[in-house]
């Protein structure tokens, strides 16, 4: 009878991995996506960190020697992108808006104590969702040092 028993249950692990590995494969997958979708938006805020940085150094009393000064969208725009690395820099969306504060002189609001907002965003694409893409997108606000 054992004999017997063993034939009926012949193939019974290939089944069971069968059903098992598909799962596990989009389990490692989504791990890996999240992670690369982390690593995006962890450059995608530092990129919005360092665009302000540069506006708020190139503000309107920067020397004219000085490289773009004072700083516009466009320079801001053009540093960021040579500072990202590790994303296709081409669908990086920079822009820049500057607005009134306590202190700040008239316009344009690039004098010291206005405030710069640098916004930056990038279509992230899933891998395990074969082309679903999402927005992420970060802004970063300071007062312009000089």
């Amino acid at each position: 009878m054992a004999v017997r028993r063993h034939e009926r249950e012949r193939g019974q692990a290939l089944v069971e991995f069968a059903l098992a590995i598909p799962i596990t494969l989009l389990a490692v997958l989504a791990v890996f996506d999240f992670g690369r979708a982390l690593y995006t938006y962890d450059l995608v805020s530092s990129a919005a960190r360092i665009g302000s940085r540069y506006a708020i150094v190139h503000g309107s009393a920067c020397t004219l020697a000085a490289p773009a000064c004072p700083a516009t969208s466009s320079s801001i725009q053009a540093f960021v992108l040579t500072k990202v690395n590790g994303i296709d820099p081409t669908l990086l969306n920079v822009s820049a808006s500057w607005k009134t504060a306590p202190g700040c002189p008239g316009t344009p609001f690039q004098g010291p104590q206005c405030v710069v907002t640098v916004q930056v965003s990038y279509p992230y694409s899933f891998l395990a969702t074969f082309g679903w893409t999402i927005d992420l997108t970060s802004s970063s606000q300071m007062p312009i040092s000089q």
